[in-house]
């Protein structure tokens, strides 16, 4: 690894030594110990030894890895990603909680190897299904068990602490909302037997598909009263489907086609010639690209959102955590021992990097959370720019407050599509908006506590309207939610 980039691990993350090497009781356990120097990028990949070995580390941008001494840790059979944390269930069954932002891991009862998990909205609880017929509740303020009346198919994380569970029985698929630790189901509905899921981001409402090869409808149930809602029609029955990160479109894999809906306007908006049927589907975090698992296991389909796009196929496998899209226009994979790095969309191999054991990698993203409100303030003196013309689309929110700025945009009102305390990515960004006809440019701001980030801006509009126009087309064409700056003429 260069000198510069070592010098950019400055996120400190505890020692798992002891806590991951010892088993027991409930209770939380921390290392005095460092590990290593975290990553100041924006993404990582953690790699946990399945049978034995030291934890690994990747970077997300090259595959690179910083020189440390990794720790001993011991063998994980399953791992889902949380709210800043990741939840372990190591091979003898005990379950653990490790939060990369606090260096803790929290360690908790022994169970049987989960079926499914979920973590619970607001991270702190897991929902495991050590069988195929109950689900525990991990980390509550009371112990939990719900026994299932069926074989359990499906476990979805739901809104206002809720879970939904779908439980296959006598021929039909029957859906549970359940609000842990209370033993009363919120939700139940009957219906046949179901293919496959896909829940809103925001969890009050799920789409499936039937198992019945003759079905050609998508049907929607509201939660938690899981009440029927929107269906859309198919040209051929469905065998896949996914919820874009923003909830406004749905895609469905048809035959060798995905069909896209507009959920918010109830209408099929586009149909996309694939190069072979496809199992599964899995978008990136922010929406801008879709990986399609193909039946005949000739890899991985990746599609650009928004033009949607079939970019080609990778040779990967697939399992719950990879392939991944990670920042910086990276996909991460994997092919036996080995991880792979693509450039997108370019779908260019940037790296190949042999792990030394099976290892079960989980993507982690090392930066704080954006800030999402915010209203800048310009001394009078400033004049304000002419705005330029910018593409349309489908609707936002946008909000408004106060905050401090390290520099100062021109006035007006712009649409921010993301900010990061990495200036790399961001202006990465604004080259791949710039590219789409957007007047784009890179800003730096420094919130209320001093921390400098940089955004990725379209603008300046002189009509807010024309600004709500701009986030509307980010957000129904390529899947961002960006969020609306105003920048007044007058008093800082």
């Amino acid at each position: 690894m260069s000198p510069s980039r070592s010098a950019a691990f400055v996120l400190i993350l505890a020692c798992l030594v002891p806590a991951f090497s010892v088993c027991g009781e409930r209770g939380a356990a921390t290392s005095g110990r460092i590990a290593w120097l975290g990553n100041a990028e924006r993404w990582g990949l953690l790699g946990f030894a399945r049978e034995s070995g030291p934890l690994a580390y990747r970077g997300a941008v090259s595959l690179e890895s910083p020189t440390w001494s990794p720790p001993e840790v011991a063998p994980v059979a399953r791992a889902w990603p949380g709210e800043g944390a990741i939840w372990v269930q190591f091979a003898d069954g005990v379950v653990g909680r490790y939060s990369y932002a606090s260096g803790r891991l929290a360690r908790f009862a022994r169970h049987a190897e989960a079926v499914l998990a979920v973590p619970v909205e607001g991270g702190a609880e897991l929902i495991i299904a050590p069988a195929a017929r109950s689900l525990d509740l991990v980390a509550g303020p009371e112990r939990w068990r719900f026994e299932l009346e069926g074989d359990l198919r499906w476990l979805e994380r739901a809104a206002d602490g809720r879970v939904l569970a779908v439980v296959d029985r006598a021929g039909q698929s029957e859906f549970l909302v359940l609000a842990p630790p209370a033993d009363t189901v919120v939700g139940r509905i009957s219906v046949p037997a179901v293919l496959e899921v896909a829940m809103v981001p925001w969890g009050d409402r799920v789409y499936y598909l039937s198992q019945d090869a003759s079905d050609r409808v998508v049907r929607g149930l509201s939660l938690p009263g899981l009440e029927e809602i929107d269906q859309f029609e198919l040209p051929e029955p469905g065998r896949a489907l996914a919820v874009t990160p923003s909830g406004h479109r749905l895609y469905v894999g048809a035959n060798r086609t995905l069909q896209v809906f507009d959920r918010i306007r109830g209408q099929r908006v586009r149909e996309v010639q694939l190069p072979t049927t496809v199992s599964s589907l899995r978008f990136g975090p922010d929406g801008a690209y879709l990986l399609a698992r193909s039946t005949d296991g000739e890899g991985v389909i990746v599609l650009q959102v928004g033009v949607d796009r079939v970019l080609g196929t990778i040779e990967a496998e697939w399992d719950e955590q990879l392939p991944v899209v990670v920042g910086g226009g990276r996909l991460a994979a994997a092919v036996g021992r080995e991880l792979l790095l693509f450039d997108l969309p370019s779908l260019e191999e940037l790296s190949r990097v042999d792990v030394d054991v099976p290892r079960l990698w989980v993507a982690v993203e090392w930066q704080p959370p954006r800030p999402r409100t915010e209203l800048a303030r310009l001394p009078a003196d400033r004049a304000p720019a002419t705005p330029g013309a910018q593409p349309g689309g489908d609707a936002a929110r946008p909000v408004d407050a106060d905050v401090s700025s390290a520099t100062s945009p021109p006035p007006g009102y712009y649409a921010v599509v993301l900010a990061a305390r990495e200036r790399g990515g961001i202006a990465e960004l604004v080259d791949w908006l710039r590219d789409r006809g957007y007047s784009a440019a890179t800003d730096e701001h420094r919130d209320l506590s001093g921390v400098i980030w940089y955004r990725a801006m379209v603008g300046p509009y002189a009509q807010r309207a024309a600004v709500e126009e701009a986030v509307q087309s980010l957000s129904s064409r390529y899947g961002y939610k960006p969020w609306i700056l105003s920048v007044e003429k007058g008093a800082g």
